[in-house]
């Protein structure tokens, strides 16, 4: 295999088959010494399997690997780091009872008489995070860290060892805007330091930031690799999807009837004085920066933050206290942003996911016990109407793709019909393919009479869904925005012009 000049690793015609299934058919990929080669691809696309075949945690079928002007026959993850491929997963590999040096030294820990060298495992430690630009102590404990800093001990572990080749699988999933500028400014360091980088994600406009070159993989086949300098979102989303931007967002008529969600100078720890309202068939989003009080507002309508003034009206109904419990036998029913921690039974199978808010309403049982048989049809009716793939009830939650694991939250919707449904950051982390299938899930539930109240960091979804949009900032509503005047630029200066007077909420028909 002849290998251009400048480039670090090549990959050609890769096979990876599960059974009769191919996740990766004949796929090829290069990346070249300072340079970030973007992966771009739906949930089942090959991303994951490609990296993991790069990184010698799977094994390929078919195809050649060349790192740094040595071909490789089968890699494994020793090897592979020997070779000069780091990779930093979306599942972090640390020990947080450590430290920040005995992780980095994890499995290679320097020694002197037979002895760990502490000092001097501290000394490089403190080296290898001073390169990426972190100011951490090498001898504090992980226990403590957020996910961004464990990040930065991830990346710093990897460069330690002195890879030239570097793969982040999706590094800003978790990352407010801030630490997300902070990785940003790392990668521009280690790209300049003439390391290559390959990065997965799928926020579009990130990756065509960051980005020198991009792959899209479809279907476990490469269908296309693009300079991202002019390339834009629309044949981004047509090469992964076969569809167009347009085609993403669904037009969601605006009909609104009447107001099934008010809130009326509700205050919270957090919050002041919040007045807003969203009608029957409406989409109504909440956009502001990171910290600005927006999820606090979806929280504190769902039971989740006590409220110190003000109230919750739910169809007509007014409440001073509302716990989740309540709150879902008045028809409202929440989605929180983080559905490991606080929406999915991670130990449950897609079954338990999908029957848990059926089996408090009660839709699934029969004196006291479980039918089986409605249950079993109530989670096929379910996986077939969200296109939950693959269709096995049995399955660990967790086995899923990020996308389904959304598409499984989403489906205690199906317990009853609701009046108001609060998304909080929707499809953070999923696919373009399963962002169309919520959106699609959306407009089923405006169409149906539901209010929507969509909370989103993501401008593309709040433009593309809302017919109006409240911006939030320091936990107040500072705008109320409607028809031309719902733009980048309105809701972006919202977010930093002085705080005007606040006036209660003007009807959505006016």
């Amino acid at each position: 295999m002849n290998v251009e000049k400048g480039v670090v690793l090549q990959a050609e015609g890769i096979t990876k088959r599960y059974g009769g299934v191919a996740a990766l058919d004949g796929v090829s990929f290069d990346l070249r010494r300072g340079e970030v080669h973007a992966l771009l691809g739906e949930n089942g696309a090959g991303k994951s399997t490609l990296i993991k075949v790069l990184s010698g945690s799977v094994p390929r079928d078919e195809g050649t690997v060349v790192i740094d002007g040595t071909a490789y026959g089968e890699l494994t993850p020793p090897s592979a780091v020997r070779a000069g491929v780091s990779t930093v997963f979306q599942e972090l590999a640390l020990v947080r009872q450590l430290s920040v040096a005995e992780n980095l030294f994890l499995g290679r820990e320097l020694r002197r008489r037979g002895l760990r060298d502490k000092r001097r495992m501290t000394t490089e430690a403190r080296g290898a995070l001073e390169r990426i630009g972190v100011d951490l102590d090498p001898r504090t404990s992980l226990a403590t860290f957020s996910r961004a800093q464990l990040q930065l001990v991830e990346i710093a572990r990897a460069l330690h060892r002195g890879s030239p080749i570097l793969i982040l699988d999706e590094p800003t999933a978790s990352l407010s805007a801030g630490e997300a500028a902070r990785l940003f400014a790392i990668v521009g360091r280690l790209k300049a330091e003439g390391v290559g980088i390959v990065y997965i994600s799928h926020r579009l406009g990130e990756v065509r930031q960051l980005a020198d070159r991009i792959t899209v993989l479809r279907d476990g086949r490469g269908v296309g690799t693009v300079d991202a300098a002019g390339v834009t979102n629309e044949h981004l989303v047509r090469l992964m999807t076969g569809r167009t931007l347009d085609e993403l967002f669904p037009q969601v008529p605006k009909v609104p009837g009447r107001i099934r969600l008010a809130l009326s100078g509700v205050s919270t720890a957090t919050l002041q004085e919040v007045a807003l309202e969203v009608r029957a068939g409406e989409v109504v989003a909440l956009a502001g920066l990171v910290g600005s009080g927006k999820s606090e507002i979806g929280r504190a309508c769902f039971g989740l933050e006590r409220l110190t003034a003000g109230t919750v009206e739910i169809d007509g109904t007014a409440s001073p206290t509302l716990t989740p419990r309540r709150a879902l036998e008045r028809g409202l029913i929440y989605y929180p942003a983080d559905r490991h921690r606080e929406g999915l039974v991670t130990t449950g199978t897609l079954g338990d996911n999908v029957l848990l808010p059926s089996l408090v309403a009660g839709t699934v049982n029969r004196f006291g016990f479980v039918s089986r048989p409605r249950s079993a049809g109530r989670v096929q009716e379910v996986v077939e109407q969200l296109s939950i793939k693959p269709a096995q009830a049995k399955r660990k939650v967790l086995g899923f793709s990020g996308g389904n694991q959304q598409k499984a939250l989403l489906a205690r919707a199906f317990a009853r019909e609701y009046a108001v449904h609060i998304f909080d950051e929707p499809t953070v982390g999923i696919d373009i393919g399963a962002k169309h299938d919520v959106y699609q899930h959306i407009k089923r539930l405006c169409a149906a009479g539901a209010a929507v109240l969509l909370i989103s960091s993501d401008m593309e979804e709040v433009l593309g869904l809302a017919h109006r949009v409240y911006a939030v900032r320091e936990g107040r509503v500072v705008a109320d925005l409607r028809d031309s005047d719902v733009t980048e630029h309105n809701i972006i200066r919202a977010f930093f012009e002085p705080t005007p007077p606040l006036v209660p909420a003007r009807s959505a028909c006016s």
